[in-house]
């Protein structure tokens, strides 16, 4: 059978592209700052890897300890590189001891095989068997990740490293089980040798390109999330709170389906920041933004609206379910204590709360709401007030 093409052919192209690789993983370095353990670890993996893609292409050009011995080394070396470089990108790290006994194993195992030529078989059988164990160890790293179920190219990177073990180990199995496949030359022009070599030439390059993708995933979510998050209590921030208000004070009210807007200010917040400190007071912010969240649940939006005050959007089905839960969040931060050191520190808060039917009267319920959480500190604080309720009416 006659290949379309020479597989040395391939070996060497596919040096070059992987040099790319490592041109593109040097290139992310500053673009990338907080993924550099894990970008050096590719680099160097990738260079090892082209360097061994190399060797093997020009093997009856250069001794024999260089194209059999040297080439499988620096292949071993760069997936032991690869599965460091994995483990870093998703915030793990292996010891240098282990990193530098599984280099040093897989260099003896490929000098103990040796250059003899007629032992391909055997070689990349093992050869095939470790790409395939790394392969495993890989996936499994990804699949582990936190964001292998946020980020689709976390996912693809998975699906890479599943595709890649799976044809090692065809590869691996179609040698072991047919003695005469490779019975001369690991260039030896069979389709699935020839679609292994194709597959390991290029995909160092593709490897490059879904690292970078991963990486500027992790960008785009970071700055979406900084936009949308408030970074202390891990609350909606206020204009994506509004955000989401404005979209729900969009959608027909259908059912009964009833929209209260509530401002809630800590009572005496100033006081936890000038006697236990700000380190304190942040911790009272981020204590009152669960026990608030809690007792939320699902019936609404809760964001942080600035320093000490919040602001929640309540969704339910009757002014009754709305005002059960506006008790719940009022009685629930009252009752759950902060432990600070030694010091037991009682929450309470100021609210404020309006019905809003449409976005049309979203800035106007927001002036009402501030002036409802007025009348409640001017009534002692700790309460709720309620616009359109006679006896809780607000003062302008």
């Amino acid at each position: 059978m006659t290949a379309p093409f020479d597989l040395r052919t391939v070996f060497l192209v596919g040096s070059c592209t992987t040099m790319l690789a490592v041109l593109t993983f040097v290139a992310l370095h500053r673009m990338y700052a907080r993924a550099l353990p894990a970008l050096h670890a590719y680099a160097l993996a990738m260079l090892c890897t082209a360097t061994a893609l190399a060797l093997g292409a020009l093997r009856n050009s250069l001794p024999e300890w260089a194209g059999f011995v040297a080439s499988n080394a620096l292949v071993s070396v760069g997936s032991v590189l690869v599965f460091e470089g994995t483990r870093r990108l998703f915030g793990k790290s292996t010891p240098q001891a282990w990193l530098a006994a599984l280099i040093a194993a897989g260099a003896l195992l490929w000098i103990w095989f040796g250059n003899e030529p007629t032992e391909v078989r055997q070689r990349v059988i093992t050869m095939s068997a470790m790409q395939f164990a790394f392969s495993a160890a890989i996936a499994l790293i990804i699949l582990r990740a936190p964001e292998f179920g946020r980020l689709p190219y976390v996912r693809a990177l998975f699906v890479f490293f599943a595709a890649f073990g799976s044809i090692n180990l065809a590869r691996g199995l179609h040698a072991l089980f047919d003695a005469q496949v490779l019975r001369d030359s690991v260039f030896a022009p069979n389709p699935l040798q020839l679609a292994f070599g194709v597959f390991f030439a290029l995909s160092p390059i593709a490897f490059a390109l879904l690292i970078q993708m991963v990486l500027h995933a992790r960008i785009s979510s970071e700055l979406h999330r900084r936009a949308t998050t408030d970074d202390l209590t891990g609350l909606l921030s206020r204009g994506h709170f509004f955000d989401l208000v404005r979209e729900e004070l969009q959608r027909p009210s259908n059912g009964g389906r009833v929209r209260h807007l509530l401002m809630i200010d800590l009572d005496h917040f100033k006081s936890i920041n000038d006697l236990h400190g700000h380190s304190a007071g942040d911790q009272a912010l981020q204590h009152a933004a669960r026990v608030l969240q809690d007792a939320l649940g699902h019936h609404g939006l809760l964001g942080r609206y600035g320093g000490e005050e919040f602001c929640a959007l309540i969704v339910s089905n009757s002014p009754a379910a709305a005002e059960y839960v506006v008790e719940r969040m009022h009685k629930g931060l009252e009752s759950a204590p902060l432990l600070i050191d030694s010091a037991r520190l009682r929450l309470t808060a100021s609210i404020g709360t309006v019905p809003v039917a449409g976005p049309d009267s979203l800035e106007r319920a927001l002036v009402l709401a501030d002036q409802c959480v007025y009348r409640a500190k001017t009534e002692g604080r700790n309460r709720v007030v309620r616009f359109g309720v006679t006896e809780a009416e607000p003062v302008v």
